[in-house]
């Protein structure tokens, strides 16, 4: 009797003895913060903007509520990596645990700092995260690139853009491009500013589209276009699916009739195809465009157009874009001799807004529309098609309201 239970037990030990112990986790992420209310709208514009997703690259999570509105202890849920842990600030400047769901007092816009310490104690990352009052807008917007610096890295270039979107900041491809070719310097980036080099003496900004080097050749990317845009760029998710991740717009309050930007192209020399065969006859263009679109469905529901659908989202109730030439379908079509009229030499050009559903005043007073403004140094640069050295350069950008 006994000699069996040895037998049976003793390669059950073995066993256990060869299993390898599963390595701890190294991530330390805020990946979702959500704040609990029982009336959203009273305090927020929709109901889903109590909750946001933090990309990777984020470390300052910002709620905006409505200008008379004011919250004070809310219970906040924060969604972490596994296994790691959360803390936050307290007054006397320790770093306390955090239990999920607790309240936090956020009147006054108080900036309260989370730290999370990974699983296996090793890695720790800092966040901040704020509820601030929205700021009326003054409708008409004037845009230069006069304040830019480069990222914590100090590997790239951003541009602010405090009095044009929320989260203050003009996004681009430069992310994704550090990711491919980590090994550029500053100016060697597909979004880099030109100190001085603007029609009126200003500091302009080079869109330039870029060969992505080995890696890029390896994951098939293998060109970035230079670009610039309002929205969300999910680095961690651009190698996984570039056009996801490429998130378009900003909630807007008035309605855009007309945009008016100056610039210059000068396109790269050969046009290539995405696995970097050269395509006869076709010229690279560069592109820009504006859209206005409802950013909630019938079932209040966010709506949030990205790379495949931001000029064709049903959503979208107007659109203005540079002129260009297109198929039957109402794809792009390549050409060798381009219709957008942008040259080497510096020209303003104006686009306006052709609407095919009028927006809602009641609707756009309570942020229910995302206005989108990009431009890209090869407009095919998407789906990584453009001529590599193709250059746009943009100065003096003004939106018009109506």
């Amino acid at each position: 009797m006994n000699k069996k239970v040895f037998l049976l037990v003793v390669p059950s030990i073995l066993l256990a003895s060869c299993i390898k112990k599963e390595p701890e986790n190294t991530e330390c992420d805020i990946e979702a913060v959500s704040l609990h209310l029982d009336r959203p709208t009273d305090y927020f514009y929709h109901d889903y903007d109590t909750l946001q997703m933090v990309i990777s690259t984020e470390n300052e999570i910002v709620f905006t509520i409505r200008s008379y509105a004011d919250i004070q202890s809310v219970p906040t849920t924060l969604r972490i990596t596994e296994g790691a842990t959360i803390y936050i600030m307290s007054e006397d400047g320790a770093y306390v645990p955090f239990l999920s769901g607790s309240s936090v007092d956020f009147s006054g816009e108080k900036e309260h700092k989370f730290r999370v310490v990974s699983q296996d104690k090793v890695w720790i990352r800092d966040y901040t995260i704020t509820v601030v009052h929205d700021k009326p807008s003054e409708g008409n917007m004037s845009i230069d690139f006069e304040s830019y610096h480069l990222d914590a890295s100090g590997k790239y270039y951003i541009w602010d853009a405090p009095e044009v979107f929320t989260d203050g900041e003009w996004k681009n491809g430069n992310p994704g491009f550090k990711i491919s070719k980590s090994s550029a310097k500053p100016m060697e980036y597909p979004s880099t500013p030109v100190a001085g080099g603007g029609p009126d003496g200003s500091d302009c900004i080079k869109l330039e589209t870029c060969d992505t080097g080995p890696f890029g050749k390896m994951v098939n990317m293998r060109l970035a276009s230079g670009s610039l845009f309002n929205g969300v760029f999910d680095v961690g998710n651009a190698l996984k699916d570039a056009l996801k991740a490429t998130q378009f717009g900003s909630p807007f309050v008035h309605k855009p009739v007309t945009m008016r930007a100056w610039l210059r192209f000068e396109p790269g020399s050969v046009y290539q195809d995405r696995d970097a065969n050269p395509i006869e006859g076709v010229i690279d263009e560069p592109d820009m465009y504006f859209t206005l679109y409802r950013n909630e469905d019938e079932q209040g529901n966010k709506v949030q157009v990205d790379g495949n659908d931001v000029l064709t989202n049903p959503y979208i109730i107007g659109k203005g874009r540079l002129p260009h030439h297109y198929n039957a379908d109402g794809s792009d079509q390549l050409s060798g001799n381009p219709i957008h009229g942008v040259t080497n030499e510096w020209q303003e050009f104006t686009i306006h807004m052709q609407y095919t559903t009028e927006p809602d005043p009641e609707i756009l007073a309570n942020k229910g529309y995302s206005l989108v403004i990009s431009f890209a140094s090869s407009w095919q640069g998407a789906y990584f098609k453009g001529a590599i050295g193709s250059k746009l350069l943009i100065d003096n950008v003004q939106i018009f309201c109506e």
